[in-house]
């Protein structure tokens, strides 16, 4: 049984109201997770800065927090890069999840020593990217209205084309076309994708993750690992509503609406659970085919 074709089935849902429904990229996601077998440590960069409000988006954050405690799980080290924009979401999520891990948080830097100083500083094996805005065909960053965002938040594609260029591993979880690594699919985002010639993110990663919210994508990653690893390394529906619950009550806002609201990319709660517990009833049938008993996680 392909338990990763069925992952990457439950994440296609709301890809049509994306336009990137007929994105075909079967097997990344187990690539993806076998990439990460060899690596000690791993930086995962999120955050995407709404400009309206001058606060980071609901999603991302949650998603990174779900792949950097799965990390810790097995004895790797995370270390997570985000801007002043979405710092106090990732550090209110880190700690009601009671992950202990390094927050970089990125402001103003001359952009050839911020990236050889973070390569150098944690020597990483691989880096991932959730949600996080890359730059287009004209170096610009944008939102997903063609809203350009440089100027006010940090890029980090140097960073991407910096490890590609040391040979380390690159993964880009991404829903809209905008975020670094869907230069993989630039061209369908051009052609396909709502203001697509102008917001389509042009760094390629390794392996892309395409999901109908980025957050589905990064847990999606964590059942794939679970099943490789033959170890549960997903959290409970009922973490990831606390965590919603919390990043929202500090500030976090939808993508879409731009709300402070209990949201993600304009779905409710409801929606957002019912993929989540899509992805968990995978790694539960997979459990229980290997003689494992499931357990109420936390």
């Amino acid at each position: 049984m392909d338990y990763f074709k069925k992952l990457e089935k439950v994440i296609t849902y709301n890809l049509d109201r994306r336009g990137m429904e007929g994105v075909n990229l079967i097997g990344e996601l187990e690539k993806a997770a076998t990439s990460l077998k060899k690596a000690d440590t791993v930086l995962i960069v999120t955050g995407f800065v709404i400009k309206d409000k001058l606060f980071g988006e609901t999603d991302g954050p949650i998603g990174t927090v779900s792949v950097a405690k799965a990390l810790k799980m097995l004895g790797k080290s995370a270390i997570i890069i985000t801007d002043i924009y979405s710092e106090k979401i990732l550090e209110t999520a880190l700690e009601l999840a009671g992950l202990e891990t390094t927050l970089e948080i990125v402001d103003k830097y001359d952009k050839t020593d911020f990236y050889e100083i973070i390569l150098d500083k944690y020597k990483p094996d691989c880096l991932i990217s959730i949600e996080r805005p890359g730059e287009a065909a004209d170096g610009l960053m944008y939102s997903m209205t063609g809203e350009c965002i440089s100027g006010l938040v940090p890029s980090m594609d140097g960073l991407f084309k910096e490890a590609k260029k040391r040979g380390l591993c690159t993964i880009g979880i991404g829903d809209g076309g905008n975020e670094i690594g869907m230069g993989k699919i630039r061209r369908y985002v051009v052609d396909n994708v709502p203001y697509g010639d102008i917001i389509a993110a042009s760094f390629a990663t390794d392996y892309l993750i395409l999901a109908g919210v980025s957050n589905w994508g990064a847990h999606a990653l964590v059942a794939a690992m679970s099943i490789l690893f033959n170890k549960d390394l997903l959290y409970s529906a009922e973490t990831g509503e606390k965590l919603l619950k919390a990043i929202v009550n500090v500030g976090a806002v939808n993508g879409m609406t731009k709300q402070n609201t209990l949201t993600v990319d304009g779905l409710g709660l409801d929606e957002n659970i019912k993929v989540f517990n899509g992805i968990r009833a995978v790694v539960e049938e997979y459990m229980v085919s290997r003689g494992h008993q499931t357990v109420t996680k936390g």
